[in-house]
């Protein structure tokens, strides 16, 4: 027993994550890069005090405390304990332990391994962000697919028995959803959450609820303060057990889940997270009375639905206004991920293209109608009219010069192939609106004729 508690001691203070944690404070940064620097000079001086340069080793050893700290965080501190090496070669020289003079070829080679490192872990770490930024993206999209999906399937399959004993389809409850999230105060801690309490109320006929932010800590959540209520709720305490089970399971939890205990130590019938599409606990519902009938798997999980619809618009209530205000017209799908696009692309230049055609030839009408058969899936269009003429806008997320370019040459590739023509003999005039070299949404209003 004491050998394994000694094994796990010793795993925790010199393991991965304790000697190089991937996240840190900048005051920790900059302790391990003194620790790092001025440490490998006092071992260099503890055990060869007539060499505390070890320049007669034949190998430049201390060197690599530098580049340890180039590698790790880049150029700037790379540079600052490079210099704490050139003070230690002064101090050396000036205590005459430096018998062939200053070693200028060792120490211009040293700062240009260093300044070599460094530059190379800018580059990736750079390249990293990117591509971590890209994939949350893409998880979070998929996230959104899949709760879409399961929308359209709770929607066709229980259609005849939700417009019996429900006031409206599911399709009406997120609509009505949508519109709390557009026209919410914004200065509330969370916009419409007394609304969609009233929405669950008709829609899952929950009886006395209330809603709570959550409040990161750590990499897991405590119990905010309390934003909306319905009827008279019992306050739902910190050590609730339905409440764990959702900020470690992060899904619903109810009374006759399997996971909670016969002593059940809860004041609670259900307990549900708002989970936006980048799976980010915004806060949880708790609900304390509900009819016996209603606590079905059914309604459980649209309530789970609703509370998700609500979190993800909830995120993007803000841009998505700003972009419909300038663009009324606009998809609100369309309208939603290039809010998120544009979002990114301020936060990390991760740049996106959209592309706009007018078809002003005589078969204006058939050309878009085939085009959007041969879209990909990646990208998101919107059809509209500017002056009478047909428009498609096509917006191609992360999509570089080169992509958009092979985009370009495969789509004129199909029109002479379906059409017997190019853009300029079946009169398609083409628009490309970079993200990186101008401002998205004004091209994008002259582009469609609503500047």
């Amino acid at each position: 027993m004491r050998k394994f508690a000694f094994g796990q001691w010793l795993k925790a203070a010199f393991g991965r994550e304790a000697l190089a944690p991937e996240f840190a404070t900048t005051q920790m940064q900059w302790v391990e890069i003194a620790v790092i620097s001025f440490g490998a000079i006092a071992l260099a001086w503890w055990a060869m005090p007539d060499d505390p340069t070890l320049t007669r080793q034949g190998f430049p050893w201390l060197w690599l405390a530098p580049m340890l700290v180039a590698l790790r965080y880049g150029v700037l501190p790379s540079l600052l304990s490079g210099s704490v090496l050139v003070a230690n070669v002064w101090l050396a020289w000036q205590l005459g332990r430096l018998s062939g003079g200053v070693p200028e070829a060792s120490l211009f080679g040293g700062g240009l391994m260093v300044l070599i490192c460094g530059e190379f872990s800018d580059v990736w770490r750079d390249r990293n962000n990117r591509m971590e930024e890209a994939y949350l993206y893409m998880s979070e999209r998929l996230s959104r697919l899949t709760k879409r999906h399961l929308l359209l399937n709770l929607s066709h399959d229980r259609l005849e028995q939700e417009m019996l004993a429900r006031p409206g389809t599911l399709r009406d409850a997120l609509a009505r959803l949508r519109a709390l999230s557009m026209d919410a105060q914004p200065e509330e801690p969370m916009p419409g959450a007394t609304g969609l309490l009233q929405l669950l109320s008709q829609y899952v006929s929950i009886e006395s609820a209330q809603i709570y932010l959550l409040e990161p800590k750590g990499a897991s959540y405590v119990l905010g303060q309390s934003i909306a209520r319905l009827g008279e709720p019992v306050a739902l305490s910190s050590d609730d057990e339905l409440l764990q089970l959702v900020l470690e399971k992060g899904g619903l939890a109810h009374i006759a889940s399997p996971e909670v205990s016969l002593h059940r130590h809860t004041s609670q019938l259900v307990v549900a997270p708002l989970v936006a599409g980048d799976c980010e606990l915004v806060g949880v519902l708790s609900v304390t009375r509900m009819p016996f009938f209603s606590l079905t798997d059914e309604n459980l999980q649209m309530m789970l639905v609703m509370l998700g619809y609500f979190a993800d618009n909830l995120r993007s209530a803000s841009g998505v206004a700003n972009i419909q205000q300038r663009l009324q017209d606009i998809p609100y799908l369309f309208a939603q991920e290039l809010a998120r696009l544009l979002r990114l692309h301020q936060r990390v230049s991760l740049t996106s293209h959209m592309m706009v055609m007018h078809f002003a030839g005589p078969r204006s009408k058939e050309i878009p109608a085939e085009f959007l058969r041969i879209k990909r899936g990646l990208d998101l269009y919107w059809q509209t009219v500017s002056e009478h003429v047909p428009v498609l806008v096509v917006l191609m997320p992360f999509a570089s010069s080169a992509a958009k370019d092979g985009f370009f040459i495969r789509i004129e590739a199909w029109l002479q192939s379906r059409f017997q023509g190019d853009f300029e003999s079946l009169k398609i005039q083409v628009q490309v609106i970079d993200f990186d070299a101008q401002d998205p949404l004004a091209e994008l209003a002259h582009a469609v004729g609503r500047s």
